[in-house]
């Protein structure tokens, strides 16, 4: 006899359609499913917010990263770097302060 596989969208989908019903508590649900009660009502608004398609697994990548180079300071260490091939980083650096980058 296999297994019954359960996928996790399934899993929301009927949490969700047990919290509509209204015959248990949110609290109780979670209970009964494993999760928490904080991950139960992310799964109601995401349904409210975005219907079946809110159960998909969103991206966890940041959506930006705060130390990046700025755009102007990478553009101008290029253009630097192809006027000059010769020169290193000290040297870059002392330019880039002169102009005030």
């Amino acid at each position: 006899m296999p297994w019954n596989e359960v996928k996790p969208m399934d899993q929301r989908w009927l949490f969700v359609m047990e919290a509509r019903l209204g015959a248990e508590a949110v609290a109780e649900l979670c209970r009964k499913y494993g999760i928490s009660r904080k991950t139960g009502y992310k799964w109601l608004k995401r349904y409210h917010e975005f219907g079946k398609f809110g159960f998909v697994e969103l991206a966890r990548r940041p959506r930006g990263c705060p130390h990046r180079t700025p755009v102007e300071m990478r553009e101008a260490v290029v253009a630097l770097r192809k006027a000059w091939p010769g020169i290193g980083p000290r040297k870059i650096a002392g330019e880039l302060r002169n102009r005030g980058l």
